[in-house]
């Protein structure tokens, strides 16, 4: 009976590892960078800093963090109510945890993701996304959250001094009050951007001590 125990306990502790190691999202693979390059006779949007932001994710077998990241300024480029393009550049400085209650904690691991173990801030305080193209999704229903993905975004991604291309779904919206772009979290290598503190890609001896290569990333995008 303690034999049978013991082997539930260790199925429901692994079973909850997995989940945490396999996260729901789309998985985006990156390539070599493409020219970007923006029409002029499009009409440029501010984004406005207020309401846009990034949301990031990051999970390891005991668990998880998560928190924000600050857009310093974004230009959005519409045409004949369509999305051409866009512009935009993150303050890494701005990177917060929001999952940390206890204030001195908090400081430490935002401390150690400026560091040069991740983001490297002090040598690269800012990213970047570029993107010209802009395709749109047909028949594509909505979530459990009610959204819509109608638009495949495909562009240039700047992080830690690499550049690289990635394409993930997202939802636009363009009325006459303003634009509006939402994605649903997915996930990046971040080892491909030269982030590999606690990769097991990386580092073959980490056994358990290991941080997962996918990153989550949520952005949202609202013109002024």
């Amino acid at each position: 009976m303690k034999t049978k125990l013991l082997v539930l306990i260790a199925s429901v502790v692994l079973a909850a590892t997995s989940c945490m190691q396999t996260p729901s999202g789309e998985k985006v693979k990156s390539d070599k960078a493409s020219e970007i390059s923006f029409p002029k006779d499009a009409t440029t949007h501010n984004v406005d800093l207020d309401k846009s932001g990034i949301e990031w994710l990051g999970i390891k077998p005991t668990g998880e963090h998560f928190g924000t990241l600050a857009i310093e300024h974004g230009t959005l480029y519409v045409k004949n109510e369509e999305l051409l393009g866009g512009d935009f550049t993150l303050d890494m400085n701005s990177i917060t945890v929001l999952d940390i209650q206890d204030a001195e904690t908090n400081a430490k691991l935002v401390g150690h993701l400026k560091s040069a173990d991740f983001f490297h801030v002090d040598s690269f305080p800012k990213a970047t996304f570029r993107f010209n193209s802009v395709l749109p999704i047909e028949n594509n229903e909505a979530n459990e959250d009610g959204i819509i993905l109608t638009h495949r975004i495909e562009g240039n991604l700047t992080l830690r001094g690499v550049t690289r291309k990635i394409s993930f779904p997202a939802s636009i919206t363009i009325t006459s009050s303003g634009l509006k772009a939402q994605t649903l979290r997915f996930f990046i290598n971040r080892t491909e951007w030269n982030v590999n503190y606690g990769s097991k890609s990386i580092f073959a001896n980490l056994k358990d001590n290991f941080i997962n290569d996918e990153m989550g990333v949520k952005i949202t995008l609202i013109t002024e």
